[in-house]
């Protein structure tokens, strides 16, 4: 059986004196609308929705602070209704460079794994396309720990993104491509709600800082104040003419600074047969795989790893999600075993047939789609 290993580079580097590229991520600063004189909004943030139904001031409930936003997924007795958020850049990107988006969700619905995080050259408000009809850059699932926690509880979500030059605007919202069978009491009124806070954009290089003009930008970012009626206004008049793009300046490096230092990514695909059929027991022949891997990782200087376990979309979502992050969990024993008494930050994840590789409709396709993959990141030697 052919074994892929892949080794792959990739700017991992992160300083947390970076500077954010987001302005209000916490949504403390509230915005006083044009329409009603009222603090209905966060400022710089501006949904799709007309009503006063995303913005939360709840003691206790945000993730920090006081304020947090609720994006609509789904509602009772209608398709299609979505709500998303979005905000402009205070600088534009450098083309290559990597970000880290970070940020806070909670749900008491299967909805997670839909979250999606989308940049765009215009504005998302005057996006005609529907939102199963659009790609986002970046899903939630790839970095959440689990699909399903205590909806009381907030998740972190972290993701690195490769900038083309082009990206204005971040959206962030539910894509997901099939309605949901909601159950239970509607969040509000007759919404069902995933929760987002902290919403953080920041440069994995150092060296690399806002554009003296982010000031100025900011500023015009805070002036935007229509909501509710006039947005509606706004909206009808702009998406039958849109406005031209209006270009950020772009991040500048500065000079002195050190470049961020490389990290390695080691990664071994473990294929279906490794393990007991429509089990997560290992085979022996995994064991040696395994064993291998870790002997090659010896002596070096492990950050993380991470292991994340796949399915074919044959049987129930339910089912596959416990198979997948069973496997993954078996995986990751097994390579704790070897690499002990290391204390290593390990995470195992399962995402069932969410993530495939090749089509599910043909059984090599669905072979392919059944793995489990281990990401070692590593100091650069």
């Amino acid at each position: 059986m052919r074994h892929l290993l892949l080794i792959i580079l990739s700017l991992l580097a992160f300083e947390a004196g970076a500077q954010n590229l987001l302005v209000n991520g916490g949504f403390e600063d509230e915005n006083i609308c044009t329409e009603y004189k009222h603090n209905c909004a966060p400022e710089a943030w501006i949904a799709n929705s007309f009503y006063a139904n995303y913005y939360y001031y709840t003691p206790g409930q945000a993730y920090k602070g006081t304020h947090f936003v609720g994006l609509a997924s789904g509602t009772a007795y209608q398709k299609g209704v979505h709500n998303f958020i979005r905000t402009k850049l205070l600088s534009g990107l450098q083309p290559g460079h990597q970000y880290e988006i970070q940020f806070f969700v909670r749900s008491r619905h299967d909805i997670l794994d839909s979250v999606g995080v989308y940049f765009t050259t215009t504005d998302f408000l005057y996006e005609k396309r529907r939102h199963n009809e659009l790609s986002p850059q970046l899903w939630a699932t790839d970095a959440l720990d689990t699909l399903y926690e205590d909806p009381s509880l907030w998740q972190k979500v972290r993701l690195h993104y490769t900038a083309t030059g082009n990206e204005q605007y971040i959206t962030i919202g539910c894509f997901n491509r099939r309605e949901y069978r909601f159950r239970g009491m509607p969040d509000f009124n007759r919404d069902y709600y995933f929760f987002l806070d902290e919403v953080t954009m920041k440069p994995l290089d150092p060296a690399e800082q806002l554009s003296a003009q982010a000031d100025s930008v900011k500023a015009e970012i805070y002036n935007e104040n229509e909501r509710h009626e006039y947005l509606r206004r706004q909206i009808y008049v702009r998406s039958k003419t849109p406005p031209p793009p209006t270009i950020l300046p772009i991040t500048v490096m500065r000079i002195g600074l050190p470049p961020a230092p490389l990290q390695r990514i080691d990664t071994l695909v473990i294929p279906d047969i490794f393990f007991a059929t429509a089990s997560y027991q290992l085979t022996d022949r995994s064991h040696s795989t395994l064993d291998s891997f870790v002997n090659q990782l010896q002596g070096y200087t492990i950050d993380s790893i991470v292991v994340e376990g796949h399915t074919d979309s044959v049987g129930k979502l339910a089912y596959n999600e416990a198979l997948s992050r069973n496997r993954a969990g078996a995986v990751k024993d097994r390579l704790a075993a070897g690499l002990a008494p290391k204390q290593l930050p390990f995470v195992a994840r399962g995402y069932a047939y969410l993530k495939p590789i090749a089509s599910n409709r043909t059984p090599a396709g669905r072979q392919q789609n059944r793995r489990v993959e281990i990401y070692v990141y590593r100091k650069e030697e």
